[in-house]
C-alpha cells in the first residue's frame, strides 16, 4: 500500500514490529522450530511453549535449540509424530541431539523400555520421576556404557498415549572423555526439565 509519496513503507509495519517484538533466541530466529511455538513469552527462564503438530501433547522447548525439518514426520490420523531438535551452536563444549516419539497408542511400557536399551546398546536402569498430570507416568534412564552416550525417557499415561525421548551429546574435538562426561552431567539437569514438562492433550488420544 502506497503513503502516497511513492513509498510503501506503511506495508508490512505490523510483521516488523511482531518481528521486532520475538525474542532473538535460535528457537525463534528458524521458521520451522518457529511454527510450533505457541508463544513469545517463556514459561521458564530460557524455556518456550512448544505444541505439536498432531496437538497431541505440549513442552517446554528449549530457547538455544532448533528442530530438524528433515527429520521431522506426522501420521496423517495423528497417529504418530517424531521432532528432532538440537544445537545449532557447534562452538558448544557440548551439543545436544533430541529425538521425541509420539506413539497415539503405545505397546506394554515394559516393552518400550526393552526396545529404547536397545536404541543404546545396554540394559538401561530406568527410575521414576513425578509427574503434575494426573494419570500420566514418566521414567528417564542415562546411558552409561560409552558405547552410546546420552539419556532417555518413557512418558506414557491411562489413554494410552506415550512418548519415548531419546537425547545424546557430542563433544568439541580436543576436549578428554572426562570433561566431556562432566559437562553432561551438569546439562543432564536441563534435559531431564525438558522430560519432565510433558503433558499430553487426552482429547488427542483417539
Amino acid at each position: 500500500m502506497s503513503n502516497g509519496d511513492g513509498s510503501n513503507q506503511s506495508s508490512g509495519k505490523g510483521k516488523q514490529n511482531e518481528v521486532e517484538s520475538k525474542p532473538d533466541v535460535a528457537a525463534f530466529n528458524d521458521p520451522f522450530t518457529e511454527e510450533f511455538l505457541t508463544s513469545t513469552k517463556p514459561v521458564r527462564d530460557g524455556y518456550y511453549p512448544l505444541k505439536a503438530k498432531t496437538g497431541a501433547f505440549t513442552l517446554d522447548f528449549p530457547e538455544d535449540m532448533v528442530m530438524d525439518d528433515t527429520g521431522y514426520s506426522k501420521d496423517s490420523d495423528g497417529g504418530s509424530e517424531v521432532i528432532i531438535f538440537y544445537h545449532p551452536d557447534n562452538d558448544r563444549d557440548l551439543v545436544w541431539s533430541i529425538t521425541l516419539e509420539y506413539y497415539a497408542f503405545m505397546v506394554d511400557e515394559e516393552i518400550s523400555k526393552k526396545s529404547m536399551s536397545g536404541r543404546f546398546s545396554e540394559e538401561l536402569q530406568f527410575e521414576s520421576l513425578e509427574s503434575e498430570v494426573e494419570g500420566q507416568k514418566i521414567e528417564f534412564a542415562e546411558a552409561k556404557s560409552g558405547k552410546v552416550d546420552g539419556v532417555t525417557g518413557l512418558v506414557w499415561n491411562d489413554n494410552n498415549q506415550q512418548i519415548q525421548f531419546y537425547a545424546t551429546w557430542n563433544c568439541k574435538d580436543g576436549l578428554s572423555g572426562e570433561e566431556c562426561a562432566k559437562i553432561a552431567d551438569s546439562e543432564t539437569s536441563g534435559i531431564k526439565t525438558i522430560i519432565e514438562s510433558i503433558k499430553f492433550d487426552t482429547n488427542k488420544s483417539e
